[in-house]
Parts: C-alpha cells; structure tokens; sequence
C-alpha cells in the first residue's frame, strides 16, 4: 500500500489539502493491504475468508522502500488478494467504496492520506499476521505447509538461481525446476483429490512459484513435457 508523507497533504491527483476520504480509490489500488495481528478475528469469525488472501512467504524478495533495494521477508505476510489486471482491492466496488468498510483490516483503519503518522508506525510495527497463527493448530494441514515451505525455501531458491547466473551450472538448474515440478504436482494433487479448495492454495502455500520465478529475473516456460527456465534480464 502506498502512502504520502507529511501532515494534511492531498492525495495523489487531487489539487487542494484534504481532512477526510474523497473515495479517490488510490489508497486501495497498487496492493492489498498486509494483515496484522488485530485482524486475525476478521479471518476466525469468517469476515474474511482464506479464500480472499494470499501469503508472501519469508525468504520472498520484497521492494524496501526505505533501503530502496528489493530484500528477502524476514517472516510470512498474508495480504488480500487483488485485481489482477488493475490491482485494485477485491472489496473496491466500482464507485470506489470498500464492500467490507465496517470490518475492514487494521492497516486501512490507520490509512489517511492526508496524514500519514498513523499508518507508517503500522509500517515500522513488527506484528504481521502469519500463517502458522490462522491454522498452526490444524494438525496435518500445518505439518504439509511446513514441508512445502522447506522443499520450496526461497532461500535456496535464490542459491541455486545465482549458481545459474554465475556458473551456468545445469545441476542447480535442474534442481530449480524440480522444486517448480513439486510445487505445482502438490496443488494440482490436493485440489483434484478434493482435499483443498483451489482458491485456498495461494494463502496455504503463497503464490505459484512459475508466478513467483520472476523476482530472480526467470520466467518457466514448457519444452515437451519439461520446464525450461527462460532469462527476463
């Protein structure tokens, strides 16, 4: 979510200061908002449905507007999902009024753009809301997202992604399409037996990694029945 700083500026296409919402719809628009600790009871008493949001995995390289360098997640964050061509929120109807206002998160309690102290204490807290606090409980469930999480560790990703881009070597290529190869088998695999709702897998397991490969500057693309990483650079 971006946001200005300074007291009582505009926001972004407006001409005069403001003291309250214009429904400008800007504030939603670019990204979900990351989920804190407060909301953790929008999702437990079925305000917002997993099905809504999506998780960026620690280890995925995030833009840090402050070092202004893209680094790594310290820890998981859950985000509502967004539009994909416009990135607008979900809960943006079309005369940009949030469907969900009366329950919305935390993050877009605290957003206004025409006073931006609230929200960048938000920014600097350290209480995002995490995987492990939504369904760490649910023995099984939690045991294969922890496995995912390891087999597809972005940490080791990104190693073997530098191993391609400095030595060419085959071997980590290789590697790094299996791990894409698991990836996929283990969603395709739990939504055709029925285990999983399909629209639940981006929070369970974070996005695709054939989505996610392009952070390191690759793309998958298919030759027969393989997968073949293809350089974006």
């Amino acid at each position: 979510m971006e946001f200005l700083t300074g007291e009582n500026e505009g926001c972004s296409g407006c001409s005069a200061p403001q003291t309250s919402c214009n429904n400008c719809g800007a504030c939603c628009t670019g990204g979900g908002p990351v989920l804190r600790t407060q909301d953790e009871r929008l999702i437990k008493t079925g305000k917002l449905d997993i099905s809504q949001l999506y998780t960026q995995r620690a280890g995925e390289l995030m833009f840090n507007k402050e070092s202004m360098k893209m680094e790594p997640l310290v820890t998981d964050q859950i985000k509502i999902k967004v539009e994909a061509e416009s990135l607008r929120c979900r809960f943006l109807d079309n005369e940009n009024k949030c469907t969900v206002y009366a329950q919305r998160p935390f993050e877009c309690r605290s957003f206004k753009c025409w006073d931006s102290r609230e929200i960048e204490e938000v920014y600097s807290s350290d209480d995002a809301l995490c995987r492990k606090d939504i369904i760490g409980g649910i023995e099984g469930l939690w045991d294969l997202v922890l496995d995912h999480h390891q087999r597809c560790s972005y940490e080791t990703l990104g190693e073997l992604i530098r191993e391609v881009d400095t030595n060419r070597d085959q071997d980590a290529m290789a590697k790094v399409c299996e791990m894409i190869a698991y990836d996929r088998s283990l969603r395709a695999s739990l939504t055709e037996s029925g285990k999983v709702n399909e629209a639940t897998l981006d929070f369970l397991f974070g996005r695709p990694l054939t989505t996610t490969i392009v952070m390191f500057n690759y793309k998958v693309e298919k030759d027969g029945d393989t997968d073949k990483l293809v350089s974006v650079k």
